[in-house]
Protein backbone atom coordinates (compact mmCIF):
# COMPACT_ATOMS: atom_id res chain seq x y z
CA UNK A 1 0.00 0.00 0.00
CA UNK A 2 2.99 1.79 0.99
CA UNK A 3 4.31 1.77 -2.18
CA UNK A 4 1.03 2.75 -4.18
CA UNK A 5 0.72 5.86 -2.25
CA UNK A 6 4.30 6.59 -3.52
CA UNK A 7 3.39 5.68 -7.35
CA UNK A 8 0.43 8.00 -6.90
CA UNK A 9 2.67 10.70 -5.50
CA UNK A 10 4.75 10.83 -8.01
CA UNK A 11 2.03 10.16 -10.72
CA UNK A 12 0.71 13.35 -9.26
CA UNK A 13 3.63 15.19 -8.85
CA UNK A 14 4.33 14.70 -12.38
CA UNK A 15 0.92 15.90 -13.58
CA UNK A 16 1.53 19.17 -11.92
CA UNK A 17 4.57 19.06 -13.47
CA UNK A 18 3.30 18.86 -16.90
CA UNK A 19 0.22 21.07 -15.85
CA UNK A 20 2.59 23.83 -14.63
CA UNK A 21 4.71 23.41 -17.85
CA UNK A 22 1.21 23.78 -19.94
CA UNK A 23 0.40 26.48 -18.11
CA UNK A 24 3.82 28.42 -18.91
CA UNK A 25 3.20 27.43 -22.19
CA UNK A 26 -0.03 28.78 -22.04
CA UNK A 27 1.04 32.10 -20.46
CA UNK A 28 3.54 32.59 -23.36
CA UNK A 29 1.73 31.95 -25.31
CA UNK A 30 -1.23 34.54 -24.37
CA UNK A 31 1.75 37.18 -23.55
CA UNK A 32 2.63 36.68 -26.76
CA UNK A 33 -1.22 37.08 -28.32
CA UNK A 34 -1.36 40.41 -25.72
CA UNK A 35 1.68 41.58 -27.74
CA UNK A 36 0.56 41.04 -31.14
CA UNK A 37 -2.98 42.25 -30.01
CA UNK A 38 -1.07 45.83 -28.73
CA UNK A 39 1.30 45.38 -32.30
CA UNK A 40 -2.20 45.41 -34.10
CA UNK A 41 -3.73 48.19 -32.04
CA UNK A 42 -0.77 50.63 -32.70
CA UNK A 43 -1.12 50.05 -36.73
CA UNK A 44 -4.84 50.55 -36.47
CA UNK A 45 -4.12 53.39 -34.70
CA UNK A 46 -1.86 54.34 -37.09
CA UNK A 47 -4.23 52.94 -39.76
CA UNK A 48 -7.02 55.59 -38.22
CA UNK A 49 -5.34 58.63 -37.86
CA UNK A 50 -4.39 58.19 -41.63
CA UNK A 51 -7.59 57.97 -42.36
CA UNK A 52 -8.36 60.99 -40.39
CA UNK A 53 -5.77 63.20 -42.08
CA UNK A 54 -7.15 61.85 -45.31
CA UNK A 55 -10.70 62.93 -44.44
CA UNK A 56 -9.81 66.16 -43.07
CA UNK A 57 -7.62 66.80 -46.53
CA UNK A 58 -10.59 65.85 -48.16
CA UNK A 59 -12.90 68.48 -46.29
CA UNK A 60 -9.90 71.13 -47.13
CA UNK A 61 -10.32 70.33 -50.93
CA UNK A 62 -13.80 70.16 -50.96
CA UNK A 63 -14.37 73.33 -48.93
CA UNK A 64 -11.74 75.04 -51.16
CA UNK A 65 -13.45 73.80 -54.29
CA UNK A 66 -16.77 75.32 -52.29
CA UNK A 67 -14.94 78.34 -52.14
CA UNK A 68 -13.50 78.53 -55.71
CA UNK A 69 -16.98 78.13 -57.41
CA UNK A 70 -18.35 80.56 -54.54
CA UNK A 71 -15.57 83.33 -56.37
CA UNK A 72 -15.55 81.79 -59.72
CA UNK A 73 -19.88 82.98 -59.15
CA UNK A 74 -19.39 85.88 -57.39
CA UNK A 75 -17.17 87.05 -60.66
CA UNK A 76 -19.42 86.14 -63.46
CA UNK A 77 -22.58 88.24 -61.17
CA UNK A 78 -19.75 91.13 -61.42
CA UNK A 79 -18.79 90.63 -65.03
CA UNK A 80 -22.91 90.28 -65.51
CA UNK A 81 -23.35 93.68 -64.00
CA UNK A 82 -20.58 95.61 -65.34
CA UNK A 83 -21.82 94.25 -68.83
CA UNK A 84 -25.34 95.51 -68.18
CA UNK A 85 -23.84 99.23 -66.94
CA UNK A 86 -22.02 99.25 -70.38
CA UNK A 87 -24.58 98.25 -72.49
CA UNK A 88 -27.24 100.94 -70.72
CA UNK A 89 -24.59 103.24 -71.55
CA UNK A 90 -24.33 102.32 -75.05
CA UNK A 91 -25.74 103.71 -78.15
CA UNK A 92 -28.53 101.97 -79.42
CA UNK A 93 -28.57 99.12 -81.91
CA UNK A 94 -30.10 100.73 -85.66
CA UNK A 95 -31.58 99.47 -88.05
CA UNK A 96 -29.15 100.52 -91.43
CA UNK A 97 -26.21 99.12 -89.46
CA UNK A 98 -25.43 95.69 -90.53
CA UNK A 99 -21.90 93.45 -89.78
CA UNK A 100 -21.01 91.58 -93.67
CA UNK A 101 -18.74 88.88 -94.80
CA UNK A 102 -16.85 88.12 -97.96
CA UNK A 103 -17.72 85.32 -99.45
CA UNK A 104 -15.91 83.01 -101.39
CA UNK A 105 -16.78 84.73 -104.85
CA UNK A 106 -15.85 87.91 -103.39
CA UNK A 107 -19.30 89.84 -103.08
CA UNK A 108 -20.26 90.85 -99.16
CA UNK A 109 -23.28 89.13 -97.68
CA UNK A 110 -25.09 90.90 -94.39
CA UNK A 111 -24.81 88.21 -91.27
CA UNK A 112 -28.12 86.90 -90.50
CA UNK A 113 -30.32 89.45 -87.74
CA UNK A 114 -29.45 87.60 -84.38
CA UNK A 115 -25.40 87.43 -85.72
CA UNK A 116 -25.37 90.78 -86.81
CA UNK A 117 -27.18 91.71 -83.14
CA UNK A 118 -24.43 89.70 -81.16
CA UNK A 119 -21.87 90.97 -83.11
CA UNK A 120 -22.58 94.54 -82.46
CA UNK A 121 -23.62 93.81 -79.08
CA UNK A 122 -19.28 92.63 -78.71
CA UNK A 123 -18.43 95.73 -80.34
CA UNK A 124 -19.61 98.18 -78.29
CA UNK A 125 -18.72 96.09 -75.02
CA UNK A 126 -15.23 96.65 -76.20
CA UNK A 127 -14.17 93.07 -77.13
CA UNK A 128 -11.39 93.10 -79.95
CA UNK A 129 -11.68 89.00 -80.14
CA UNK A 130 -14.83 86.79 -79.51
CA UNK A 131 -16.46 83.43 -80.26
CA UNK A 132 -20.07 82.92 -81.90
CA UNK A 133 -21.47 79.68 -83.30
CA UNK A 134 -23.36 80.13 -86.22
CA UNK A 135 -26.20 77.59 -87.47
CA UNK A 136 -23.78 74.66 -85.55
CA UNK A 137 -20.45 75.91 -86.98
CA UNK A 138 -18.50 77.91 -83.95
CA UNK A 139 -16.14 80.82 -85.36
CA UNK A 140 -13.52 83.35 -84.16
CA UNK A 141 -14.04 86.64 -84.41
CA UNK A 142 -10.76 89.11 -84.30
CA UNK A 143 -12.54 93.03 -84.27
CA UNK A 144 -8.31 94.08 -84.70
CA UNK A 145 -8.03 92.60 -88.70
CA UNK A 146 -11.82 92.53 -89.53
CA UNK A 147 -11.43 89.15 -90.23
CA UNK A 148 -13.87 85.40 -89.31
CA UNK A 149 -12.07 82.30 -88.85
CA UNK A 150 -13.88 78.77 -88.69
CA UNK A 151 -12.69 77.02 -85.89
CA UNK A 152 -12.72 73.60 -86.91
CA UNK A 153 -10.84 74.21 -90.98
CA UNK A 154 -9.19 77.40 -89.69
CA UNK A 155 -10.67 79.21 -92.99
CA UNK A 156 -10.59 82.56 -92.67
CA UNK A 157 -12.87 85.25 -94.17
CA UNK A 158 -12.89 89.22 -94.20
CA UNK A 159 -15.59 91.00 -92.03
CA UNK A 160 -16.36 94.85 -91.75
CA UNK A 161 -19.05 96.89 -90.79
CA UNK A 162 -21.44 99.25 -93.14
CA UNK A 163 -22.81 101.98 -91.11
CA UNK A 164 -25.43 103.27 -94.30
CA UNK A 165 -24.92 106.83 -93.00
CA UNK A 166 -25.67 109.76 -94.81
CA UNK A 167 -22.68 110.15 -98.07
CA UNK A 168 -22.24 114.38 -97.47
CA UNK A 169 -21.17 113.71 -93.85
CA UNK A 170 -17.99 111.88 -95.52
CA UNK A 171 -17.28 109.24 -92.54
CA UNK A 172 -15.96 105.77 -93.91
CA UNK A 173 -17.26 102.46 -91.81
CA UNK A 174 -13.97 102.05 -90.88
CA UNK A 175 -14.11 105.49 -89.00
CA UNK A 176 -18.24 105.27 -87.76
CA UNK A 177 -17.26 102.20 -85.84
CA UNK A 178 -15.73 104.67 -83.57
CA UNK A 179 -18.83 106.26 -82.93
CA UNK A 180 -19.62 103.00 -81.28
CA UNK A 181 -16.99 102.39 -78.63
CA UNK A 182 -17.81 104.12 -75.27
CA UNK A 183 -15.90 107.17 -74.47
CA UNK A 184 -13.19 105.58 -73.08
CA UNK A 185 -12.22 103.00 -75.56
CA UNK A 186 -10.47 105.70 -78.19
CA UNK A 187 -13.78 107.20 -80.29
CA UNK A 188 -12.25 110.55 -80.28
CA UNK A 189 -13.92 112.55 -78.07
CA UNK A 190 -11.42 114.69 -75.86
CA UNK A 191 -13.23 117.29 -74.77
CA UNK A 192 -14.74 118.41 -78.02
CA UNK A 193 -18.18 117.20 -79.48
CA UNK A 194 -17.46 115.26 -82.83
CA UNK A 195 -20.93 115.47 -83.69
CA UNK A 196 -20.40 119.13 -84.25
CA UNK A 197 -17.85 119.30 -87.00
CA UNK A 198 -16.25 123.03 -88.00
CA UNK A 199 -16.62 122.87 -91.68
CA UNK A 200 -13.06 124.30 -93.65
CA UNK A 201 -14.48 123.35 -97.04
CA UNK A 202 -14.69 126.83 -98.93
CA UNK A 203 -16.94 125.08 -101.69
CA UNK A 204 -19.71 123.61 -98.69
CA UNK A 205 -18.99 127.30 -97.04
CA UNK A 206 -19.77 129.09 -100.61
CA UNK A 207 -22.66 126.65 -101.11
CA UNK A 208 -24.06 127.63 -97.21
CA UNK A 209 -23.50 131.77 -97.56
CA UNK A 210 -25.31 131.08 -101.26
CA UNK A 211 -28.58 129.41 -99.14
CA UNK A 212 -28.39 132.28 -96.59
CA UNK A 213 -29.00 134.84 -99.80
CA UNK A 214 -31.20 132.69 -101.97
CA UNK A 215 -33.81 131.64 -99.44
CA UNK A 216 -34.89 135.36 -98.69
CA UNK A 217 -37.04 135.53 -101.83
CA UNK A 218 -41.22 134.54 -101.44
CA UNK A 219 -42.68 131.35 -102.95
CA UNK A 220 -43.59 133.48 -105.66
CA UNK A 221 -39.97 134.97 -106.15
CA UNK A 222 -40.78 138.31 -104.61
CA UNK A 223 -38.58 140.15 -102.01
CA UNK A 224 -39.68 140.79 -98.66
CA UNK A 225 -39.63 143.69 -97.39
CA UNK A 226 -39.25 142.40 -93.52
CA UNK A 227 -36.03 144.08 -92.06
CA UNK A 228 -33.95 141.05 -92.71
CA UNK A 229 -35.64 141.00 -96.16
CA UNK A 230 -32.98 143.65 -97.78
CA UNK A 231 -29.84 142.38 -96.16
CA UNK A 232 -26.59 140.56 -97.40
CA UNK A 233 -26.06 137.54 -95.53
CA UNK A 234 -22.21 137.11 -94.60
CA UNK A 235 -21.47 133.24 -93.54
CA UNK A 236 -18.71 133.58 -90.87
CA UNK A 237 -18.44 129.97 -89.81
CA UNK A 238 -20.56 126.71 -89.94
CA UNK A 239 -20.44 123.32 -88.42
CA UNK A 240 -21.95 120.32 -89.86
CA UNK A 241 -23.88 118.02 -87.27
CA UNK A 242 -22.72 114.09 -87.51
CA UNK A 243 -24.94 112.63 -84.83
CA UNK A 244 -25.55 109.02 -84.90
CA UNK A 245 -28.37 108.45 -82.45
CA UNK A 246 -30.04 111.41 -83.83
CA UNK A 247 -30.33 110.61 -87.48
CA UNK A 248 -30.96 106.85 -86.23
CA UNK A 249 -34.18 108.76 -84.56
CA UNK A 250 -34.95 110.71 -87.47
CA UNK A 251 -34.93 107.83 -89.78
CA UNK A 252 -37.45 105.50 -87.50
CA UNK A 253 -40.14 108.80 -87.70
CA UNK A 254 -39.93 108.77 -91.37
CA UNK A 255 -40.68 104.99 -91.78
CA UNK A 256 -43.41 105.51 -89.69
CA UNK A 257 -45.01 108.52 -91.00
CA UNK A 258 -44.40 106.14 -94.24
CA UNK A 259 -45.97 103.14 -92.71
CA UNK A 260 -49.14 105.15 -90.99
CA UNK A 261 -50.36 106.28 -94.87
CA UNK A 262 -49.78 102.61 -96.39
CA UNK A 263 -51.86 101.06 -93.59
CA UNK A 264 -54.52 103.57 -94.03
CA UNK A 265 -54.00 104.51 -97.64
CA UNK A 266 -53.66 107.62 -98.28
CA UNK A 267 -51.24 109.59 -100.57
CA UNK A 268 -49.11 112.39 -100.14
CA UNK A 269 -49.24 115.22 -102.22
CA UNK A 270 -46.69 117.81 -103.14
CA UNK A 271 -45.98 120.86 -101.03
CA UNK A 272 -47.76 123.37 -101.66
CA UNK A 273 -46.79 126.53 -102.73
CA UNK A 274 -43.34 124.55 -102.94
CA UNK A 275 -39.79 125.84 -101.07
CA UNK A 276 -37.60 128.16 -102.77
CA UNK A 277 -35.14 126.96 -105.22
CA UNK A 278 -32.09 127.55 -102.88
CA UNK A 279 -33.09 125.01 -100.29
CA UNK A 280 -34.75 122.25 -102.98
CA UNK A 281 -31.37 122.22 -104.52
CA UNK A 282 -28.88 121.62 -101.52
CA UNK A 283 -31.83 119.26 -100.47
CA UNK A 284 -31.08 117.07 -103.65
CA UNK A 285 -27.58 116.99 -102.78
CA UNK A 286 -27.89 115.77 -99.55
CA UNK A 287 -30.67 112.99 -100.98
CA UNK A 288 -33.55 114.49 -99.55
CA UNK A 289 -36.85 112.66 -99.90
CA UNK A 290 -38.76 115.24 -101.50
CA UNK A 291 -41.11 113.27 -103.01
CA UNK A 292 -41.84 112.03 -99.54
CA UNK A 293 -42.36 115.45 -98.04
CA UNK A 294 -39.16 115.70 -96.14
CA UNK A 295 -37.95 119.06 -96.77
CA UNK A 296 -35.04 121.31 -95.77
CA UNK A 297 -35.81 123.98 -93.77
CA UNK A 298 -34.25 126.71 -92.14
CA UNK A 299 -34.80 127.54 -87.77
CA UNK A 300 -33.34 130.27 -85.93
CA UNK A 301 -32.02 130.61 -82.60
CA UNK A 302 -31.01 132.81 -80.15
CA UNK A 303 -27.86 131.73 -79.28
CA UNK A 304 -24.73 129.68 -80.36
CA UNK A 305 -25.19 127.19 -77.41
CA UNK A 306 -28.52 126.61 -77.70
CA UNK A 307 -28.05 125.62 -81.42
CA UNK A 308 -25.17 122.99 -80.13
CA UNK A 309 -27.65 121.62 -77.83
CA UNK A 310 -30.04 121.10 -80.45
CA UNK A 311 -27.12 119.02 -82.80
CA UNK A 312 -26.73 117.20 -79.54
CA UNK A 313 -30.17 116.09 -78.25
CA UNK A 314 -32.42 117.07 -81.54
CA UNK A 315 -34.86 119.44 -81.67
CA UNK A 316 -38.00 119.62 -78.96
CA UNK A 317 -41.50 121.12 -78.71
CA UNK A 318 -41.70 120.41 -74.92
CA UNK A 319 -39.72 123.38 -74.65
CA UNK A 320 -41.02 125.74 -77.11
CA UNK A 321 -41.96 128.69 -76.35
CA UNK A 322 -45.68 129.14 -75.19
CA UNK A 323 -48.14 131.66 -77.48
CA UNK A 324 -46.97 130.86 -81.26
CA UNK A 325 -49.57 131.28 -83.50
CA UNK A 326 -49.78 127.69 -84.53
CA UNK A 327 -49.67 126.06 -81.64
CA UNK A 328 -46.61 125.04 -79.36
CA UNK A 329 -44.49 123.02 -81.55
CA UNK A 330 -41.09 123.34 -83.45
CA UNK A 331 -41.44 126.28 -86.03
CA UNK A 332 -39.34 126.11 -89.39
CA UNK A 333 -39.38 128.76 -92.41
CA UNK A 334 -38.24 128.73 -95.70
CA UNK A 335 -37.28 132.10 -95.81
CA UNK A 336 -34.09 133.42 -94.47
CA UNK A 337 -35.70 136.62 -93.05
CA UNK A 338 -38.29 135.06 -91.43
CA UNK A 339 -36.05 132.68 -89.51
CA UNK A 340 -33.14 135.45 -88.78
CA UNK A 341 -35.97 137.47 -86.74
CA UNK A 342 -35.21 134.67 -83.78
CA UNK A 343 -31.62 134.49 -84.79
CA UNK A 344 -30.63 136.61 -81.64
CA UNK A 345 -32.22 137.90 -78.69
CA UNK A 346 -33.17 141.34 -80.15
CA UNK A 347 -33.84 139.54 -83.71
CA UNK A 348 -37.01 141.46 -84.26
CA UNK A 349 -35.41 145.15 -84.10
CA UNK A 350 -32.22 144.78 -85.56
CA UNK A 351 -30.06 142.74 -88.17
CA UNK A 352 -26.94 140.54 -86.74
CA UNK A 353 -23.62 141.95 -86.52
CA UNK A 354 -20.16 141.11 -85.74
CA UNK A 355 -20.47 142.08 -82.15
CA UNK A 356 -24.28 140.38 -81.98
CA UNK A 357 -23.90 137.38 -85.01
CA UNK A 358 -27.12 135.11 -85.85
CA UNK A 359 -27.26 131.40 -85.65
CA UNK A 360 -29.29 129.56 -87.79
CA UNK A 361 -29.80 125.82 -88.34
CA UNK A 362 -30.61 124.08 -91.75
CA UNK A 363 -32.71 121.43 -90.63
CA UNK A 364 -34.04 118.16 -92.34
CA UNK A 365 -37.82 117.96 -91.76
CA UNK A 366 -40.44 115.16 -92.47
CA UNK A 367 -43.62 117.13 -93.10
CA UNK A 368 -45.59 114.25 -94.47
CA UNK A 369 -48.73 115.06 -94.71
CA UNK A 370 -49.38 118.79 -93.64
CA UNK A 371 -52.31 120.05 -92.21
CA UNK A 372 -52.74 123.90 -93.83
CA UNK A 373 -54.45 126.06 -91.17
CA UNK A 374 -57.09 128.93 -92.76
CA UNK A 375 -56.20 130.75 -89.63
CA UNK A 376 -53.86 130.89 -85.90
CA UNK A 377 -54.43 128.12 -83.83
CA UNK A 378 -52.69 128.88 -80.52
CA UNK A 379 -54.27 126.09 -78.25
CA UNK A 380 -52.72 123.09 -80.38
CA UNK A 381 -50.85 120.95 -79.07
CA UNK A 382 -50.18 118.22 -82.27
CA UNK A 383 -51.54 118.01 -85.73
CA UNK A 384 -55.27 117.89 -85.86
CA UNK A 385 -57.01 114.75 -87.27
CA UNK A 386 -58.54 113.74 -90.61
CA UNK A 387 -60.49 111.54 -91.97
CA UNK A 388 -59.68 109.47 -95.05
CA UNK A 389 -61.74 106.89 -97.03
CA UNK A 390 -60.33 103.44 -98.83
CA UNK A 391 -61.58 100.07 -99.97
CA UNK A 392 -59.90 98.94 -96.94
CA UNK A 393 -59.99 101.42 -94.07
CA UNK A 394 -63.60 103.44 -93.91
CA UNK A 395 -63.74 106.85 -91.91
CA UNK A 396 -60.86 105.92 -89.99
CA UNK A 397 -59.52 109.07 -88.21
CA UNK A 398 -55.77 109.44 -88.82
CA UNK A 399 -53.60 112.42 -87.44
CA UNK A 400 -51.51 115.09 -89.96
CA UNK A 401 -48.02 114.96 -89.69
CA UNK A 402 -47.55 118.60 -89.19
CA UNK A 403 -48.85 122.16 -89.63
CA UNK A 404 -48.58 124.66 -92.23
CA UNK A 405 -49.56 128.02 -92.41
CA UNK A 406 -49.25 129.72 -95.60
CA UNK A 407 -48.44 133.49 -96.67
CA UNK A 408 -51.68 135.58 -96.85
CA UNK A 409 -54.09 133.47 -94.35
CA UNK A 410 -55.30 136.00 -91.21
CA UNK A 411 -53.24 135.42 -88.21
CA UNK A 412 -54.52 137.62 -86.15
CA UNK A 413 -51.95 140.09 -85.56
CA UNK A 414 -51.56 143.98 -86.09
CA UNK A 415 -50.14 142.99 -90.30
CA UNK A 416 -53.59 141.25 -90.00
CA UNK A 417 -52.23 138.06 -92.61
CA UNK A 418 -49.89 136.10 -92.58
CA UNK A 419 -45.91 136.99 -94.39
CA UNK A 420 -43.80 133.85 -94.23
CA UNK A 421 -44.62 130.71 -95.06
CA UNK A 422 -44.33 128.54 -91.86
CA UNK A 423 -44.07 124.57 -91.09
CA UNK A 424 -44.88 123.08 -87.62
CA UNK A 425 -43.88 120.01 -86.08
CA UNK A 426 -44.96 118.58 -82.70
CA UNK A 427 -42.26 115.61 -82.46
CA UNK A 428 -39.01 115.75 -81.24
CA UNK A 429 -37.73 113.16 -83.49
CA UNK A 430 -39.58 114.86 -86.56
CA UNK A 431 -36.62 116.88 -87.73
CA UNK A 432 -32.86 116.64 -88.10
CA UNK A 433 -30.25 119.23 -87.60
CA UNK A 434 -28.07 119.27 -90.67
CA UNK A 435 -26.20 122.49 -90.10
CA UNK A 436 -25.47 125.16 -88.09
CA UNK A 437 -24.94 128.80 -89.32
CA UNK A 438 -23.40 131.84 -87.57
CA UNK A 439 -23.77 135.16 -89.45
CA UNK A 440 -23.78 138.65 -89.93
CA UNK A 441 -25.78 141.15 -92.20
CA UNK A 442 -24.97 144.13 -94.21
Amino acid sequence: MAAMSEKNKDAEIERLKIAAATSEKSKDAEIKRLKIAAAMSDAEIKGLKAQLELEKQNRWWKMQSQQNARSAEIEQMRNEICSLVRRLHLPPQVEGETWQYQTNSGEWAEFQDKANKELMLKFQEGQQTCEMTIDGIAYDYDFQVMNQTNKRTKKARSIRFCSNLPHHWGITDADSLKMLLPVNQGNGQDGSDDRICFVTDPAVMSTLEDLLNGSKRRHDGTGCNCLHGRSTFRLVEAYQVKNRELWRRYQRHVRSIVDKHKQHGSQLTGIDPPVGEALTQLAKDIQVDLAGNELLLLHGTREFDLAKEIAREGFDNRIARSGGLYGSGTYFAAQTCKSAQYATNIGMQEKASARLMGTMLVARVAIGDPYYTPQQCQNLTRPPTKKHCTLSNSGQDIRYDSIIAKPGIPNGQSTGVQAHMEFVTFAPEQAYPEYILRFTEE
